[in-house]
């Protein structure tokens, strides 16, 4: 039986090296099919143990990995304004497994999602990542979660439940479309943008009056930062969404469009 050593020592060798480069060479599709594959595999969260132990008869073994993870959430939780710049380079420094890569990206995008506020924060963190795979994992968890907001959310019941679930997705459209926002800003993704705003700003007509005003209020923030003068297609928008609505909603519209 062959060890892991030798194994190791195999991978090192001219004759391995030729061999695997000509191999790459001749099979790119299906080598970016099979990382496509992988990269699109759930994280499982579990596996670090990461949660709150609720049985204290049975202690919880934790490896290395976990408390790396366990530390890197914790001060990315603590991340603010006045103490970003220490909290980056601890969580940096903490970053060099890369097997933890993944998850970490992932849950720095969860993260920018639900609490908004701080997302050019978040996308510093993911600025200072150095790995080879960093975008192609980003946009992979970014294609996800835009699949699940605006392709496979679908309720249309009228119970407290439902609404509660419909307003949460409003709220991760918001967030997501500022996430994405900011890593264009910051040159990290390219064109993803207006694949967002389309269908965001074609939900806007079937929402409440709220949560319009809360779309128009991130759609405010998305062209201060994006845009140098606003779409025709969304003006065009705008301006039929100001003509039919509240005197709030028109004001957030007069401001978009700098009236």
């Amino acid at each position: 039986m062959t060890s892991f050593e030798r194994v190791i020592d195999l991978f090192q060798t001219y004759s391995f090296k030729e061999h695997f480069e000509e191999y790459k060479s001749k099979n790119i599709k299906e080598i970016k099919k099979l990382t496509d594959f992988l990269d699109s595999i759930e994280t499982n969260k579990k596996y670090y143990r990461i949660g709150v132990q609720k049985n204290k008869k049975y202690k919880k073994i934790q490896n290395e990995d976990t408390e790396d993870i366990k530390n890197i959430n914790s001060l990315v939780n603590k991340l603010t304004e006045t103490n970003f710049e220490i909290i980056k380079n601890s969580i940096v420094r903490l970053i060099h497994k890369e097997h933890l890569i993944p998850y970490i990206i992932e849950t720095i995008i969860e993260k920018s999602i639900l609490h908004h506020r701080y997302v050019h924060l978040y996308v510093s963190i993911l600025k200072e990542i150095k790995n080879k795979n960093k975008v192609t994992l980003i946009i992979s968890r970014c294609d996800k979660h835009y699949d699940n907001f605006f392709n496979k959310f679908n309720i249309n019941g009228t119970s407290y439940e439902d609404l509660c679930k419909h307003n949460k997705n409003i709220d991760n459209i918001i967030g997501f479309s500022i996430l994405i926002t900011h890593l264009e800003k910051e040159e990290i993704l390219s064109n993803y943008v207006e694949k967002v705003l389309d269908p965001f700003m074609e939900k806007i007509d079937n929402v409440s009056d709220e949560e319009i005003f809360k779309m128009l209020t991130s759609f405010y923030n998305i062209s201060q930062l994006y845009y140098e003068e606003i779409p025709p297609k969304y003006k065009d928008k705008l301006l039929q969404l100001k003509e039919k609505k509240t005197a709030k909603i028109k004001f957030k519209i007069m401001d978009i469009l700098g009236e």
